[in-house]
């Protein structure tokens, strides 16, 4: 199945309420979440769940962004040193805080991709601003935009006014297009991927 059709099953399973729910309490069960490995496991488990809507999941740019992450987390060495090649030294203190860092960064991220959809309605002249926000947010999310060393500038500036341009003509044409969903079998799947996201914190506090 392709990203197209995820995204339309996700819009009709789904109700963008209950979707967006589920993903504040993913994020309140990473922030509670001390240890690395349920972190690891949330951010692995949104990834999945952000690809299973139709999301893009680019694995090499996350990949980059967590090396970047813990590389200038490593430029302040703190504690037993693991390793030194030539002017820099690996400590075990830096290492481990720069990864939890770029876990919990790149897992806030996704929670976030995969929870908020632009049919998330906000009643209000400020819901109808953070909605066009929303929509603005999905298309950038969305769109692939090429950039080139010799207009750098210029194609950023025209790929984001391009996404700009559609909001208004595209938005009120489809509060009403594409079905929301309603039904008990996406409300079950989302409170058991919340569950999920909190059974490790709640077996560490019954311990």
């Amino acid at each position: 199945m392709d990203r197209l059709a995820r995204a339309e099953r996700s819009r009709r399973l789904f109700d963008p309420y209950a979707l967006a729910a589920a993903g504040l309490s993913a994020i309140a069960a990473l922030l509670f979440q001390p240890d690395l490995v349920p972190r690891t496991s949330i951010l692995l488990g949104a990834m999945a769940f952000a690809w299973a809507t139709g999301r893009r999941v680019p694995v090499l740019g996350t990949t980059l962004v967590i090396l970047g992450i813990v590389g200038a987390n490593l430029l302040v060495p703190v504690g037993r040193v693991l390793a030194v090649w030539g002017p820099i030294r690996v400590t075990e203190t830096a290492l481990w805080e720069g990864v939890e860092k770029a876990v919990t960064f790149e897992a806030l991220i996704y929670v976030s991709k995969a929870a908020i959809r632009s049919d998330l309605r906000i009643p209000g002249r400020a819901g109808s601003l953070i909605g066009a926000s929303l929509l603005c947010y999905e298309r950038i999310l969305e769109t692939r935009i090429k950039l080139r060393r010799a207009s750098f500038l210029s194609d950023l500036d025209e790929a984001l006014l391009g996404i700009y341009d559609e909001v208004p003509s595209t938005d009120p044409s489809r509060r009403n297009a594409a079905p929301r969903g309603r039904g008990g079998a996406g409300s079950a799947i989302l409170f058991l991927a919340a569950a999920a996201a909190w059974l490790p914190y709640l077996v560490r506090a019954i311990r």
